[in-house]
């Protein structure tokens, strides 16, 4: 994954997609997604990541986390 990411299209990653219940649009900024995922980790199903999302959010924790996730408990 390149270190610039434009837009996120949720449904191409399905547990961002079931944390963002609430929002209509498709595509998302990085930062938005970086912040969804922080606050609703409880309900991310770790076992269902896949390492296409696992490799999204260890880029959005680099890049705008600067290397530290901090999921809300």
């Amino acid at each position: 994954m390149n270190n610039v990411i434009q837009c996120i299209d949720r449904k191409e990653y399905p547990e961002l997609d079931l944390i963002l219940w609430d929002r209509v649009d498709r595509l998302i900024v990085p930062q938005d997604a970086f912040l969804k995922y922080e606050q609703r980790w409880r309900y991310v199903d770790q076992a269902k990541l896949t390492p296409k999302e696992c490799q999204l959010i260890e880029c959005l924790t680099q890049s705008y986390g600067k290397g530290f996730f901090l999921a809300a408990a």
